[in-house]
């Protein structure tokens, strides 16, 4: 057991030193705030919050469609899920899904993704009060994975994603593409996402670039499965390098207990304690349902309630 334990802290901590390689990353990103659709790099799903965001090797159940489509290729009951977040501000981020397993052939899924910015008074060029309008970004989700064998899945997503502020909006189509192994003997398991893969949004006169970001991970299981490990690291398009590492533990078939820590290399923007999540899951009868919240550092937390049902 203790040998378990050790090769399961050696795996993070493998992760975390690499994840720190970067050059120039004390220095702001040359393609930061020059990506649109910046809504899509809000995860989704109580569970995977509260885990630091790391779990591209461990996505298991309909949220999976966002952090490993691959991860749909677990499920063996139709389910239905919602989030509801409470960002900054009056921002709400809203997330509602379906997953049907269909068999041999796979599984299949369709999820929608919402932010909403509220009220917001518009003016003009003088500063007059004009009208009020509301803001908001929008994805629609179509999903497919299937395994191949025992320890291989591949799973992914077609998105129609839109913006739109007062009277100017921008479509784009994007895809994400989705990978998971697990080995057949031991309880370590392997994913990556090719995340925001599509074209450019054209805004008014400009175009610009998806988010693109390359998700990879890894996921140790100990005590029986009551206990696991997972790892991130992200390499997105408009920043520098992060990763995140999270733990899980099951203490009874009913409550489930979850923490972690997300870091960008070069420092956290808004300091050390900005990075770290928790949350909580209860499992009852067909339902789950989870709580989490990530630290902001000086702008405080924000919560997120979600819940999966199992047909």
């Amino acid at each position: 057991m203790k040998q378990n334990l050790w090769l399961g802290l050696l795996f993070v901590y493998s992760f975390l030193i690499y994840s720190s390689i970067s050059d120039g990353a004390t220095e702001i990103n040359e393609n930061s705030g020059k990506r649109a659709m910046s809504f899509l790099k809000i995860g989704v799903g109580a569970k995977a919050i509260g885990m630091g965001e790391s779990q591209v090797a461990e996505a298991n159940d309909l949220y999976a469609s966002y952090w490993n489509p691959a991860g749909l290729a677990k499920i063996n009951r139709p389910q239905f899920g919602l989030m509801h977040n409470e960002w900054f501000v009056g921002i709400n981020h809203e997330f509602l899904g379906f997953a049907q397993p269909i068999g041999e052939a796979g599984v299949i899924g369709a999820s929608l993704i919402y932010l909403s910015f509220g009220e917001i008074q518009g003016r003009d060029a003088n500063g007059k009060e004009t009208h009020v309008y509301r803001p908001y970004d929008l994805a629609l989700v179509l999903s497919y994975a299937r395994r191949i064998g025992s320890s291989l899945a591949f799973g992914a997503n077609a998105k129609w994603i839109r913006e739109e502020i007062d009277t100017e909006s921008a479509e784009a189509l994007a895809f994400d593409l989705g990978g998971l192994y697990t080995l057949s003997n031991y309880p370590l398991s392997f994913g990556f996402n090719l995340q925001h893969l599509g074209t450019q949004a054209k805004f008014i006169e400009k175009s610009f670039s998806l988010p693109f970001n390359i998700r990879a991970g890894a996921a140790y299981k100990l005590l029986e499965d009551n206990l696991t490990i997972v790892a991130d690291v992200n390499r997105p398009s408009d920043n520098n390098i992060t990763s995140g590492f999270g733990i899980a533990v099951a203490v009874s078939e009913l409550l489930h207990l979850r923490t972690g820590y997300k870091y960008r290399v070069g420092g956290n923007d808004l300091g050390t304690a900005s990075g770290i999540t928790g949350g909580v899951g209860f499992r009852i009868e067909s339902f789950q349902i989870d709580y989490a919240f990530v630290s902001f550092g000086k702008l405080g937390p924000t919560h997120r309630f979600s819940l999966i049902s199992n047909f």
